[in-house]
């Protein structure tokens, strides 16, 4: 019985191994994570650069990949927001393009399906860096209220309970900035975003593209053996406003979608070969690419949250941060 299991389990891996490439593997994520925190303005909270919450939210970065073969529904639920993947148009299965994406997951996914295509094979990623976003956004908020009720509070009983809820907080927020870094730096890998990520694949290829199934040697062994944080550190863009989340977010895909030719053509050109610095380059490029919009989105995470408020029952931040609210009663209401 143990055999048998051990052949089913292999079968898996395998199967996993072919379809389910991991973006950028381990280095790659902890690399754009570490570098983005490092990164992040002086008017963001000390905490997100100090050197535990960079080791947490890198090794948490790592998660969303770790999540899989865990079984249905999981798996077909998560699996998908790896990726999404535009043809040769820049379209989306067919209808919607990066630059005016629907408001919603659901509306995506119907009108993919009125163009003819399939959203599952489509892919979810532009949603899922945006709710991971707004849920760092939300964890702002409820940082923010844990110190305006640490600074207020008189009574021992609640402030302990504060100092506690700020420590869980501080914990979660670590945890969701890992996870909306890998969705990001997963965006910068070139064939997440384009039909063409197994290969150049069926139809026309004029220019002779590989047509090797698979990216993860490109992805986790070459990244591993020639990153390093300072290249990546010296190619990040300088901080901008990123602005409306959606809109931003819409703009940094539809740039990356059109890095499939770029990597393919370099491909094809021996870059990736051991030694060639062009390849090197490109692959340092490319996740400085994803440090700095993680950057600036953690950054528009935190603006964002002066304006958020805790619920059950509704106050805002900034009613708590002037001492209008009580915290306490806010974060630890009798029911």
């Amino acid at each position: 019985m143990k055999h048998v299991a051990l052949q089913g389990f292999l079968a898996i891996a395998v199967t996993f191994s072919a379809t389910q490439a991991l973006a950028w593997g381990s280095t790659g994520h902890r690399v754009v994570t570490a570098e983005a925190l490092r990164g992040l303005p002086s008017t963001t909270p000390n905490l997100l650069r100090s050197s535990e919450f960079i080791a947490d939210a890198s090794e948490w970065a790592r998660e969303p990949d770790r999540w899989r073969l865990a079984g249905t529904p999981h798996d077909e639920m998560r699996d998908i927001n790896h990726f999404a993947y535009a043809d040769d148009d820049g379209r989306l299965g067919g209808g919607p393009v990066f630059s005016a994406l629907p408001a919603t997951r659901d509306a995506f996914a119907q009108a993919v399906r009125k163009a003819g295509g399939d959203p599952e094979r489509v892919g979810y990623l532009p949603y899922a860096i945006l709710d991971a976003w707004q849920q760092v956004a939300k964890d702002f908020v409820y940082w923010r209220a844990d110190r305006a009720g640490l600074k207020y509070a008189r009574d021992p009983k609640a402030l302990a309970w504060l100092e506690g809820d700020r420590r869980r907080r501080e914990s979660q927020l670590a945890f969701d900035i890992g996870v909306l870094s890998h969705y990001v730096g997963d965006a910068t890998q070139p064939m997440h975003l384009s039909v063409h990520h197994d290969g150049w694949g069926a139809g026309p290829n004029p220019d002779g593209f590989s047509l090797e199934k698979g990216h993860v040697p490109y992805e986790g062994p070459y990244t591993a053996g020639v990153v390093t944080a300072e290249a990546v550190r010296a190619a990040m863009a300088a901080p901008r406003d990123l602005g409306p989340a959606a809109l931003a977010v819409g703009a940094y895909l539809d740039t990356a979608s059109k890095e499939a030719r770029v990597w393919f053509t370099l491909e094809k050109s021996g870059a990736f070969k051991p030694g060639d610095a062009r390849g090197v380059r490109y692959t340092m490029g490319r996740l400085a690419t994803g440090a700095a919009m993680l950057r600036d989105m953690i950054a528009g995470a935190w603006t964002a949250s002066a304006t958020g408020q805790v619920n059950y029952p509704v106050v805002t931040v900034r009613d708590l941060e002037s001492g209008k609210a009580d915290a306490y009663l806010a974060l630890h209401p009798a029911d």
